[in-house]
């Protein structure tokens, strides 16, 4: 009878809020340490943030005399990965095109060399707070409608920019658009601190009290608390970046297939991603039209509590009326809820509401429900936004308009 393996045994004491400390090891985190300098230029200051495959940093160029972020990509995932492509990709393109400023650009990629092997470093423009974040802290839980409007109008200009790249984004969702800090590159590193704060050191420690070696640092950093920054941005002085390409793929290379599936936040998944059909760029369209929506707002346009399939379809086929028949006939609980005809069961137990459609038109009615003042102020946008954000959200991608021919009221 072979042995029971010994469960995994903890290497570091475990910390809050930071990087998962036991990938301090061959193939995992490279150690950093504020004040540290990296290819000889990066000067880290702050850390901005983590994942299970890296650790961003606030650095200063000190070649260039400006702030950026600095992602190392931990040493087993360091390869030439899609996102890098992408970057690379977007970087390379028309510097003239209007939505490139509302980009995330490469600035800078090399590799490093560390007590845990060899580390894939990005160098991006640096920014803050991401918009569902700031509208989160503001007043209401939604922007000031002239904000509101230039964030719309700076979505969809960066939108356009990727397609004419031959990029689609994939995962587009106010989590993944950050906001510039207006001036930033001018601040001193105490000016840094007094927004962002100082950096929180946590001591790393071996459970078996032997001492560390040079595979983990002897500090951990958490990141700032993102609410810090978000006062700083409820005003019209800013740019957004469109950020995160880990979901993106080149729709113009016939040599590479697009990805199976998506990652999508489900309430903002266009149908042919839930259900599972080859994505494109049209599938960007339908998630720009409900950001549009959420940002304008104080709610999402496809509402999702538990943010499940069949609560989301439900929305979908109230919104927009049935679904085309292949997608129909694959719905299975489709019957739960509607008639064959897609009229709406009122004894269905349903959790979204009331037993009849809410279309795009009394959706859009509703968008600042609680906000007579700027109900008002948006009533004027509202019928031209009901045509466009209804040619964005046909079903079927080939019906729907292209990125380039939407055309905003504002």
């Amino acid at each position: 009878m072979a042995p029971i393996p010994e469960p995994h045994r903890p290497t570091y004491t475990w910390t809050e809020d930071v990087e998962d400390l036991e990938q301090y090891s061959p193939g995992g985190y490279h150690p950093v340490h504020i004040n540290d300098q990296i290819h000889g230029r990066y000067r880290i200051v702050h850390k901005l943030g983590f994942g299970s495959y890296s650790t961003v940093w606030l650095a200063r160029d000190e070649q260039e005399m400006r702030f950026v972020a600095l992602k190392i990509i931990i040493a087993a995932a360091s390869g030439e990965s899609r996102e890098t492509q992408i970057l690379r990709h977007l970087s390379a393109g028309n510097p003239a095109h209007p939505g490139r400023r509302y980009v995330t650009i490469l600035l800078d990629s090399f590799e490093i060399q560390g007590p845990n092997g060899s580390h894939r470093c990005l160098v991006t423009e640096v920014a803050g707070s991401s918009v569902g974040t700031v509208r989160y802290e503001a007043d209401g839980n939604k922007l000031p409608v002239p904000v509101a409007r230039k964030i719309a109008s700076q979505f969809l200009q960066g939108l356009q920019y990727l397609h004419s790249c031959g990029v689609v984004h994939g995962d587009f969702h106010l989590g993944n658009v950050l906001l510039g800090i207006p001036d930033f590159d001018s601040w001193p590193v105490d000016k840094v601190y007094e927004h962002f704060g100082k950096p929180r050191k946590r001591p790393v420690t071996r459970v078996d009290g032997a001492p560390l070696t040079a595979a983990a640092p002897s500090y951990a950093v958490r990141p700032p608390n993102p609410l810090r920054l978000a006062k700083l941005f409820l005003n019209e002085n800013y740019d957004i970046k469109i950020s995160d390409f880990g979901e993106s793929f080149l729709f113009t290379d016939r040599t590479t297939p697009p990805p199976a599936s998506l990652n999508t936040p489900i309430a903002l998944a266009a149908p042919e991603i839930i259900f599972n059909d080859s994505p494109g760029p049209k599938a960007d369209v339908w998630a720009l039209a409900c950001t549009i929506f959420e940002v304008l707002g104080d709610h999402s346009l496809i509402e999702s509590f538990f943010a499940e399939r069949d609560e989301v379809l439900v929305e979908m086929v109230r919104a927009f009326g049935k679904l085309p028949e292949r997608w129909w006939k694959q719905w299975e609980n489709r019957s739960t809820f509607f008639e064959e005809d897609g009229t709406f069961k009122p004894d269905s137990g349903d959790q979204t509401g009331e037993p009849r459609t809410v279309d795009l038109r009394e959706r859009l009615g509703q968008i600042r429900r609680y906000d007579a003042d700027g109900q008002t102020e948006l009533s004027g946008d509202l019928e031209a936004l009901e045509v466009v954000l209804g040619e964005m959200l046909r079903y079927e991608p080939g019906e729907r308009i292209s990125v380039e021919d939407v055309v905003l009221p504002f």
